[in-house]
Parts: C-alpha cells; sequence; structure tokens
C-alpha cells in the first residue's frame, strides 16, 4: 500500500478549508448595516413653505382674464323741468387683471348695460317721453388688493375712468322725436368680491360693483394775496349697483 507523505497532504488540506469556509462567508450579514444618505434625522426641505397651500403655489402669478354677467339696479336723475326714471337691466363685462404681487393686481375693466329709461315732465312747457334705450359703457382703469386664502381670494378694487352713454332716438308723448348725441362723463366704481379657483387656471368670479358717473358744472381759477387755487363743482346725476358673476382664467 502506497503512503502519503506530510508534503502531499498539504494542499488537500488546503483546499477543504477553503471549501468549508465559502458557504460560512456567503452567510455572513454585518452586524450594522450601512448608513443612509442623507441621514435621517435631516429629512429633505419641503417646498412649497408650509405657511402656502398647494392650490396657491401651483396658481400662476402673471395675470388673469374675466367674463361676467349679472343685473344692475339703477337710480334715477332728477332735473329742474322733470324726472328721468332709469329701469334696472343686465348688466355684462371683461377685466383684465394684472398681478404685481401676490395681493395686488393692476385691473382694466370694460362695464355694458342698456336699461330703458322714461322722462315724466313737471312742466307744461317740455312734454313727456315713451320709454327709451340708453346703452352705457365704462372703460375703467384701477387697483386690485386681494387676499389668497387656498381656493378663495377675496378682493377689493377701486377705479378710474370715463362712462360713455348713447341713447336711443325719443319720442315724446306729444309725438315729436329728438336724436340726443352721445356723452362722456368721468366716472368711478368700487367693487367688492371673491375669486373662487376650481384649479389653478380656472374658476369663478363672483363681485357687487358700484359705479358713480359724474357731471362737472363748472370751474374757476382764482388767486390773491392768501394764494392762488382752482376750483370746480361736480354732482352725480345718478349711481347704479351691480351684481355679477362669471368665469376667470388664470395664466
Amino acid at each position: 500500500m502506497r503512503h502519503l507523505s506530510i508534503p502531499s497532504l498539504r494542499p488537500l488540506c488546503l483546499f477543504a478549508l477553503l471549501a468549508a469556509a465559502l458557504p460560512a462567508f456567503a452567510q455572513y450579514q454585518p452586524e450594522y448595516p450601512p448608513q443612509a444618505y442623507p441621514p435621517e434625522s435631516y429629512p429633505p426641505p419641503s417646498y412649497p413653505p408650509p405657511e402656502y397651500s398647494q392650490a396657491e403655489a401651483r396658481r400662476p402669478q402673471v395675470f388673469d382674464l374675466s367674463v361676467f354677467g349679472g343685473y344692475q339696479l339703477n337710480g334715477d336723475v332728477g332735473t329742474t323741468y322733470g324726472n328721468l326714471n332709469i329701469g334696472d337691466s343686465p348688466s355684462f363685462g371683461a377685466a383684465l387683471d394684472y398681478r404685481l404681487h401676490r395681493m395686488a393686481s393692476l385691473e382694466l375693466i370694460w362695464l355694458y348695460s342698456k336699461p330703458d329709461a322714461t322722462f315724466y315732465s313737471f312742466s307744461g312747457l317740455y312734454p313727456s317721453s315713451r320709454a327709451f334705450g340708453v346703452a352705457s359703457h365704462y372703460f375703467q382703469i384701477g387697483g386690485m388688493s386681494s387676499l389668497p386664502r387656498g381656493k378663495l381670494e377675496p378682493f377689493i378694487a377701486l377705479s378710474l375712468g370715463a362712462a360713455l352713454f348713447l341713447p336711443d332716438t325719443i319720442t315724446f308723448t306729444n309725438g315729436s322725436t329728438v336724436n340726443v348725441s352721445d356723452t362722456w362723463r368721468f366716472a368711478t366704481t368700487l367693487a367688492l368680491g371673491t375669486k373662487i379657483w376650481l384649479s389653478p387656471n380656472v374658476g369663478l368670479r363672483l363681485e357687487t360693483r358700484l359705479l358713480v358717473p359724474m357731471l362737472f358744472n363748472g370751474g374757476g381759477y382764482y388767486y390773491g394775496t392768501g394764494g392762488a387755487g382752482l376750483g370746480a363743482s361736480a354732482g352725480v346725476p345718478s349711481v347704479q349697483l351691480a351684481f355679477v358673476g362669471g368665469l376667470v382664467f388664470g395664466k
């Protein structure tokens, strides 16, 4: 029988040890898993900041375009020789709000209505009239201050500009007619309302707007030892109050 010497057994022992160590190495798991990056004690920063809602963060801040309609209450006009009764009527309009700040906008607005008016005479010198239409256009520029609260954006707006009145041909009770020229008047409006955003770019606009045309009767310039100045007398022939609602589109 052949005997194996010790030097010949060394390769066999090394092979046996290596074969036994491989399964044990494969089952070995580190005692502590590697630390994640970034550490859990430093959570990723949140955007937008918590004080702003998601709707406010998504809604654009460039401009809003609104189209609306509703109903307008019109005041009567008193004159020396009679009273001009102006009926209530539907009202329509459009507005462009250019955002200068999150809470402030520059507004351009146009408002239209065409009520029926009737003149009732107090004097025999002037006859009364039948009903005739008076179209009115308000062209205004002003400022809007808003307070965004998520989907709700309450606002108050003040504007200045002009009012254009376009009366139809007036027919009097005695059968005579007269054509009245178009009239431009200085006017101002004051509005209170809210925008309700149904999505980041589409919403509803609801508002109540006071329309005030002004009639300047005269003016004058004076000076003296105490100084100088410019004065003007003006009046408000009628006041309108419009209740309107419509759609607003943000961009």
